[in-house]
């Protein structure tokens, strides 16, 4: 197996600014020249290039890794490094039962019979790490789930899990039940704070991973979100995770402690200066935000107590969107069709209650913020209308 390189693991402004702060110049020469080799570097070949002494190097190398910026990995060979004669691979296919398994489940994934150069890789792969059959159906298994199954990708998620120590069936299944975890997790989070459209940056996930060791549930975030919106009037990460850092230090843990809280707060800054016509008027259409979401809690109740159907629907509805959340291909579209239908079988128990079709839906205001007030960063229209309304010029 090839040796441990050093490869940058963190780009961009954030790391520039770590780098910045480090205030050493022969971590930052050593992360530039690393930066700048596609396969990363050796300590030894970053001591010939930059002139450094041994010890320069490692004292370097040692601050990359402490501060994040870099990572030791065992990379797989470069492209064209390793080949093999025909021969060889129709043997090994032939002869070796894993290493034919492992092109056969290939191939079935793929649609498509493997090339030369495909073999050549997984092959290499199979006789240099050695991994068990079953780490290998779920290494294939999991590119297959990213959408990005090729050899190549393969022999880099498969030099990964070998360094993370994956190498039998339960370390590799359990890790991949967290990844799955904590997909669905930052998915949750994002879906809260009205975020559809991507994936966490490095920082968020990092705030993602602190409350989630936190225990916060969606509902203590949603009202954090709110009270950010109140408070900075815009979505701030950091001004939320001080939110929520302070209600867990306090043993807040529900809503409705935050709402006692804020009553209390409240009540004292009330004393001390009057509040603003602006946080007035969020204040006035958060608290019309949470009385509906109680009445809709309610009305959801009532419909779990007195119609069994309801209650069943409703479990099922929930649990398919989760597994839709999970899904792709073929399958989320069944399970989008089947979600479909669960919405539809909720709109025929409420018509058979006696019922409007909209009676769970919230129906806010302004359909435009949902009676947040703003829209990111920017005051909406209806939160510019009522502010008129009271003689304010916007």
């Amino acid at each position: 197996m090839d040796e441990q390189r050093l490869l940058i693991v963190k780009e961009g402004k954030e790391a520039m600014a770590v780098l910045a702060g480090l205030r050493d110049p022969q971590a930052a020469l050593l992360y530039a020249y690393a930066a700048a080799q596609e396969r990363g570097c050796t300590l030894e070949e970053a001591c010939r290039a930059l002139g450094f002494a041994s010890e320069e190097a490692h004292k370097a190398s040692e601050l990359l890794l402490v501060y994040g910026l870099a990572a030791h990995r065992t990379l797989p060979p470069a492209k064209g490094e390793v080949s093999y004669h025909p021969e060889e691979l129709e043997r090994a296919r032939t002869n070796d039962p894993t290493f034919g398994g492992i092109c056969s489940f290939f191939e079935a994934n793929a649609g498509r019979i493997l090339n030369r150069r495909e073999m050549e890789t997984l092959l290499s792969v199979h006789e240099t790490l050695n991994l068990p059959p079953d780490v290998m159906i779920l290494l294939v298994g999991e590119c297959v789930r990213r959408d990005r199954l090729s050899a190549r990708e393969v022999e880099r998620l498969a030099y990964r899990w070998y360094d993370l120590g994956l190498t039998d069936y339960e370390k590799a299944a359990a890790y991949l039940e967290q990844m799955k975890e904590r997909s669905n997790r930052e998915a949750r989070v994002l879906a809260v704070l009205g975020i559809r459209d991507r994936r966490p940056g490095e920082s968020e996930q990092k705030y993602i991973d602190r409350w989630e060791k936190m225990g916060i549930s969606d509902e203590l975030l949603r009202a954090a979100y709110d009270k950010t919106l109140l408070g900075a009037h815009r979505l701030s990460w950091p001004y939320l995770d001080k939110i929520l850092t302070s209600w867990h230090e306090k043993g807040i843990r529900t809503p409705e402690q935050a709402r006692q809280e804020r009553r209390t707060d409240r009540t004292q800054e009330d004393r001390q200066k009057a509040e603003s016509l602006e946080a007035t008027i969020l204040r006035q259409m958060q608290e019309r935000r949470q009385n509906r979401a109680l009445e809709l809690e309610n009305r959801r109740r009532h419909l779990r107590e007195t119609s069994p159907d309801f209650a069943s629907n409703e479990s099922d509805m929930r649990l398919c969107a989760s597994r839709m959340a999970r899904s792709s291909g073929a399958e989320k579209a069944q399970l989008e069709s089947a979600y479909q239908s669960y919405i539809a079988r909720q709109g025929e128990i409420l018509r058979e209650q006696g019922k409007p079709e909209n009676w769970l839906r919230d129906v806010p205001d302004c359909p435009i913020c949902g009676d947040r007030g703003y829209i990111g960063t920017k005051r909406c229209q209806c939160l510019i209308n009522k502010l008129k309304d009271k003689g304010v010029t916007v």
